[in-house]
């Protein structure tokens, strides 16, 4: 470990809240403003408004946003460079499938890797909703993001279909699937609309409880479980009206 990730980790021993460590860490590790002017030079706004985010562990990507209008999300791993080449794959295949709108993104080259430019549509994940607004709204989105599971699950599209495991079918919650919904899709706080669903590159053809799941665990902390309780139901219904 070098000097700067040693200093960094040692700063951010200090920091207890683990949202703000993570944005620390990495403006500790990483010149952040080279993102930033690139970013402003891509997209010909060099007086942009800017937001940054870093991903998973403030360590594997960092997001610079401009005018709440354009993103552009970039890896901070070699690990990962083949990552934004595959959200991209997998957003283009859903997105005149998908009932929720999907970014259109395309490809950049930035420090050796792959960076995404994408559009982006301002709103809140469920990590960033309090509780009472989850809750306020849980029927809704609950109907939207069955609607989300099953037309996506059960779709074939051409271009990722080599992906899909040799004879396998769509069935019930069973087909494609985002694979990490829990914190991936943005919504409109006051409406309770989802905006749109991000970051593809988990998406697999395989069985959705192990996802649900998860989301299931993660809202249950927050005491809102009854939205995947409700999502699940809402799917059942779906697919058992398509299937009669």
């Amino acid at each position: 470990m070098g000097i700067k990730q040693t200093a960094a980790n040692i700063v951010c021993g200090f920091i207890p809240d683990k949202k703000i460590r993570h944005r620390v860490r990495t403006r500790l590790n990483y010149n952040i403003n080279q993102y930033i002017d690139y970013a402003r030079r891509d997209a010909g706004r060099p007086n942009a408004r800017v937001r940054t985010y870093s991903g998973h562990g403030g360590m594997k990507k960092i997001i610079v946003v401009l005018d709440d209008e354009i993103g552009y999300k970039f890896p901070l791993v070699a690990a990962k460079a083949d990552t934004p080449r595959r959200e991209k794959m997998f957003a283009d295949a859903f997105r005149e499938i998908s009932p929720v709108r999907i970014p259109k993104m395309e490809l950049r080259r930035f420090n050796g890797m792959d960076a995404l430019k994408y559009e982006f549509f301002p709103g809140k994940t469920l990590a960033d909703l309090d509780t009472e607004t989850i809750l306020r709204h849980e029927d809704k989105i609950a109907a939207q993001l069955a609607a989300f599971l099953f037309e996506i699950g059960r779709s074939d599209p051409e271009s990722i279909r080599h992906l899909k495991p040799a004879g396998a079918k769509p069935g019930m919650f069973y087909g494609w699937c985002h694979n990490d919904i829990g914190g991936n899709f943005a919504i409109n706080p006051d409406t309770g609309d989802i905006v749109t669903f991000i970051d593809w590159e988990s998406a697999a053809f395989c069985d959705m409880h192990t996802d649900l799941m998860a989301a299931l665990k993660f809202l249950n902390k927050r005491g809102a479980g009854s939205l995947i309780m409700k999502t699940v139901f809402e799917y059942i219904r779906l697919y058992q009206a398509a299937n009669e």
